[in-house]
């Protein structure tokens, strides 16, 4: 029975993630929606890497999620960010699955800020995917641009480009008839309209060429200094996004669940810290 659900749980998650999609990483993305295009964060990293310009400080994070509350669908990930002058410099890792399926997705990224009102950014990853039981295993590189641009003092737009050359990640098939496996494609754009400094609402669609468009919406609500109250709701497969944040000096620490509408919740969990 076990292997049954792990089975099911397992296809339901390679649909989010396999072949190197990049699911949205990040707590805070994951209370919203997993939007979060056109914010700045240590996590655009995984999100649009145009984000890390508009850090003010070193950053790094610890990120952990468990879909469908299975440890062997676990994913875990870390982030680093530098600003340096106009510009910053970004790496972040992070791994899915368990013994017998397993994926990794090291990043690299530099993103400029050309005025107070526009970020550009660039990111080389290596996409690796592992078998177990000897089966063996895979990689490639795939690139990613972003942009954020500031239209009104309210309203942030983002777009992102994630591997514009359709990587290919390998090969299957008896000799007569083969398969080529590619790293999916995919176009994102997005919005953050700031209500005030309590209150922000984003917006995103993202289109795989070979699979339908995705949506994503999220809310912000930051009563007070401390506390960060996050909703949302995604489809593809409709899930609803619930999260909360709590900023302690120069440490955060965020908290979601996202629950989807076949296989249950996803908690997922955050820690990030601001340097001097």
């Amino acid at each position: 029975m076990r292997n049954t659900l792990l089975a099911l749980c397992l296809l339901q998650a390679l649909r989010l993630t396999a072949g190197g999609d990049p699911l949205p990483m990040g707590a805070r993305a994951a209370g919203m929606g997993y939007t979060g295009l056109a914010t700045a964060d240590l996590w655009s990293l995984r999100l649009n890497p145009a984000g890390i310009a508009g850090l003010e400080k070193a950053s790094a994070g610890l990120f952990y999620q468990q879909h469908f509350l299975s440890g062997d669908l676990a994913q875990q990930g870390l982030a680093f960010a530098l600003p340096v002058g106009k510009g910053a410099f970004g790496i972040a890792g992070d791994r899915f699955g368990y013994d017998l399926y397993n994926e990794t997705r090291i990043g690299l990224a530099y993103a400029m800020q050309f005025n107070e009102g526009f970020r550009a950014g660039i990111q080389l990853n290596h996409v690796g995917v592992r078998l177990g039981d000897n089966y063996g295993s895979t990689g490639t590189f795939t690139a990613e641009l972003g942009m954020q641009a500031r239209l009104t003092n309210e309203l942030w737009i983002g777009a992102h480009l994630y591997n514009p050359t359709q990587a290919l990640l390998g090969t299957s098939g008896d000799g007569a008839v083969v398969v080529e496996e590619r790293v999916p494609t995919l176009l994102r754009a997005g919005l953050v309209y700031i209500f005030s400094k309590k209150l922000s609402m984003t917006a995103e669609a993202e289109k795989d060429i070979d699979r339908p468009e995705r949506f994503r919406f999220g809310v912000e609500y930051n009563p007070n200094n401390i506390l960060f109250l996050r909703t949302g709701v995604s489809t593809g497969d409709l899930q609803g996004h619930f999260g909360a944040g709590f900023r302690l000096k120069q440490l955060d620490i965020d908290l979601a669940v996202v629950a989807g509408s076949r296989l249950g919740a996803t908690p997922v969990v955050g820690i990030n810290y601001r340097f001097k």
